[in-house]
């Protein structure tokens, strides 16, 4: 049976903010930068009261994605679903940026002091906490649900999306991205390029008719398949080490 599945978007053009409205309930994606749960929910109530959130669904540990986490979830009552490998970076309340984490730009380096200084609250699990260890675990699906977790990494370990099966629909995170801010459909920040081309990789055999990314405007999977061959030779740039 069909299930009527509606992207809502109240972000913006350089953060978005995607609500999924499903016959289950609403599940959010990722929250905001910290101390913006306030304007996130006179945005949210224009279209649904905070208690239809049944889900929130982290695409990764960053500031900009997890600032308000917590207060997301526990206003909501919603249960949160999000990568096993998030959970050390969340527990931390910062930004992790591994050994080798480089920018695609050299304008992008300029972030990199920004992104050591912000924090936001630490994310803990709780009972209710749905953890993904692998792209076996499949709750929405298992709740009757056409939509498909797919596991991302590269931007960073933890990066993982949602597929729509009925209407071919990828929202990515920071898999791929299409603001000025970043080239070639690339995210800014890469932890690890091999990871995030084999992530190209799986987007591109999906073949979705839409890719809704965090950062930008909405493209099509054509876009991937033109730039790939740059992530073959990509260099990355680096902050100055003091």
């Amino acid at each position: 049976m069909t299930q009527s599945i509606r992207i809502h978007e109240i972000g913006n053009y350089m953060l978005r903010q995607y609500l999924l409205e499903t016959p289950q309930g609403w599940i959010a994606l990722d929250s905001g930068y910290a101390g913006g749960f306030s304007a996130y929910r006179h945005k949210l109530e224009k279209r649904t009261s905070i208690g239809q959130v049944k889900y929130v669904f982290l695409t990764h540990s960053h500031n900009d994605h997890a600032g308000f986490l917590t207060e997301l979830v526990q206003k909501s009552g919603a249960q949160l679903i999000l990568n096993e490998q998030s959970l050390p970076r969340l527990a931390r309340g910062e930004n992790v940026m591994p050994e080798g984490t480089g920018f695609t730009t050299r304008a992008g380096v300029m972030l990199s002091a920004l992104m050591k200084r912000s924090s936001f609250p630490p994310v803990l699990p709780d009972e209710t906490t749905v953890i993904l260890r692998s792209e076996v675990d499949q709750p929405f699906l298992a709740a009757g649900l056409p939509i498909r977790v797919v596991f991302l990494p590269g931007h960073t370990a933890d990066s993982i999306g949602l597929y729509l099966e009925e209407t071919r629909e990828l929202l990515c995170g920071d898999a791929a991205g299409n603001a000025i801010i970043a080239p070639a459909r690339q995210a800014i920040v890469i932890e690890d390029v091999p990871a995030f081309a084999a992530s190209w990789d799986k987007i591109i055999s999906l073949d979705p008719r839409c890719i809704y990314p965090s950062h930008g405007n909405p493209f099509g999977v054509e876009d991937l398949v033109r730039f790939r061959s740059k992530l073959d030779d990509l260099t990355l740039f680096y902050p100055k080490k003091h």
